[in-house]
């Protein structure tokens, strides 16, 4: 077991400074569902529920008693997405038109997952695993008509588990995990400061030059303003195993939210030369308002999730799978960033709503050693509205085709194939700028753009039993 443990941990580290890669959604909103690629081809339906290798520890701990050998999994995911912008207008709060289009904004990665299980006793296992469970990577060209909204968006996640997992007895299992979880973020976007200077009265400085008049069209003062920060958090993952006989099995599955208390800096540049900004740099915006570089602090709870799956094998060729996953979106109503100078906290407004992901799926086994792979799932989006909805990740119903296929090539080695095309609805982004400094659009002004997007991701998958 000791010469087992020394390579995972080894293997893990590794995977760790991997997951460090930007990763793109591609589950509702910023979740990433590609946790091991045995399941993708199925779409992930009956994921609590198959436990047919290492990655139960994530889907379900209780799954690791059905393991009589040690296991180790190594996936890997590339996730190529497509957020097409069509911006239909675009305009200040002064009423001046903002030029330069929409654009493409997806960003590909690649995601991977490992996973390790040991069994203590015909009883007991112990298992864990890393992978990316959240993740976000959209980029605009700097110049597109929403720059003042978003340019840059990327959010990373590292979740390592530590799972053990009892049989009570031939029908019922159950399981437990701790889960360790690293979130780094940066988000960046334009700054209008010809609007900034129009609307404030500032006088004569490095900035605004003569104060008011300027068009954001025909005379753009765009700076550039960015937060990075990070956080840790801790959680738990509880899993039940119900196998009344040997071709049914029914998993029932809880991931916690994780509550993240993120700390960084918010650094913000002078369009005219480029350097940082300090009090005293712009002049006072109407109500106080201003933009100054700054410590900043933000508080984000990632959702909770609970799931339901179930497996038939109906004859020694083929087999039906299906899940539902319930998640916990409401956590997360709003991204507020606080400033330690004092300046008014930068609010994105999300409403986001819980959400269910239904999914269907078969395997097909024409031989001892080949298994096909065939699903189908429905993913709500956690957003109801154009309002809420963000050029950061402009997020509708997700409609998921998958297909994949598993190859043992010896009795301990086993690889694993899937590829999914994701549909994502069209969807529209309208954000309107009220002229109050303190509500959130004020510089940012209005938008209203329309979306076409998909993703594509491909999978592999090496399994081994020991």
């Amino acid at each position: 077991m000791k010469s087992h443990t020394c390579r995972f941990l080894r293997q893990s580290a590794l995977a760790a400074a991997i997951a460090g890669i930007s990763a793109p959604a591609s589950a509702a909103f910023f979740q990433i569902a590609e946790n091991n690629a045995s399941g993708i081809g199925n779409a992930y339906a009956g994921g609590a529920a198959i436990a047919e290798d290492a990655s139960t520890v994530w889907y379900n701990p209780a799954g690791m008693t059905r393991f009589k050998s040690p296991q180790f999994v190594i996936a890997g995911h590339f996730i190529n997405p497509s957020f097409t912008a069509n911006v239909n207008s675009a305009s200040a709060i002064t009423g001046s038109p903002i030029g330069g289009g929409g654009g493409e904004a997806g960003e590909s990665a690649l995601v991977p997952n490992l996973y390790y299980t040991h069994p203590i006793t015909s009883s007991f296992s112990l298992g864990a695993g890393i992978n990316a469970p959240f993740g976000l990577a959209t980029e605009y060209d700097s110049t597109w008509a929403g720059r003042y909204h978003a340019v840059r968006s990327d959010i990373k996640t590292v979740n390592v588990n530590f799972a053990g997992a009892y049989k009570f007895n031939e029908v019922l299992s159950g399981g437990v995990g701790v889960n360790y979880q690293k979130l780094d973020a940066e988000l960046t976007q334009g700054v209008d400061f010809a609007t900034l200077c129009s609307v404030s009265g500032a006088g004569p400085n490095s900035v605004c030059g003569g104060g008011g008049g300027f068009n954001p069209n025909t005379n753009p003062l765009d700076g550039n303003a960015k937060v990075t920060a990070d956080s840790d958090a801790w959680g738990y993952n509880l899993g039940l195993l119900l196998q009344p006989d040997s071709d049914v099995r029914v998993g029932v599955a809880y991931r916690s939210k994780m509550k993240h208390s993120l700390s960084g800096n918010f650094d913000i540049t002078n369009p005219v030369t480029g350097s940082a900004l300090v009090d005293g740099t712009v002049g006072a915006v109407a109500n106080g308002a201003r933009l100054v570089d700054s410590g900043a602090t933000a508080d984000v709870t990632l959702p909770a999730t609970f799931s339901l799956s179930a497996y038939r094998q109906m004859s020694s060729q083929w087999a039906v799978m299906a899940d539902y996953t319930r998640t916990y979106w409401k956590t997360l109503p709003e991204l507020r960033i606080k400033f330690d100078s004092g300046q008014r906290d930068s609010v994105v407004t999300l409403n986001l709503v819980d959400t269910n992901r239904l999914s269907f799926g078969m395997t097909y086994k024409p031989n001892g050693s080949w298994v096909v792979r065939g699903g189908l799932a429905v993913d709500q989006s956690p957003v109801t509205n154009s309002s809420d909805r963000t050029p950061r990740l402009p997020d509708a119903q997700r409609t998921w085709y998958a297909l994949g296929a598993g190859f043992q090539a010896s009795q301990a080695l086993t690889f694993d194939f899937g590829y999914v095309y994701i549909k994502v609805d069209d969807s529209t982004v309208t954000k309107t700028a009220v002229a109050n400094p303190a509500t959130e659009n004020f510089l940012r002004g209005n938008l209203n753009a329309s979306y076409t997007g998909s993703v594509q991701v491909l999978s592999a998958q090496a399994r081994w039993s020991f």
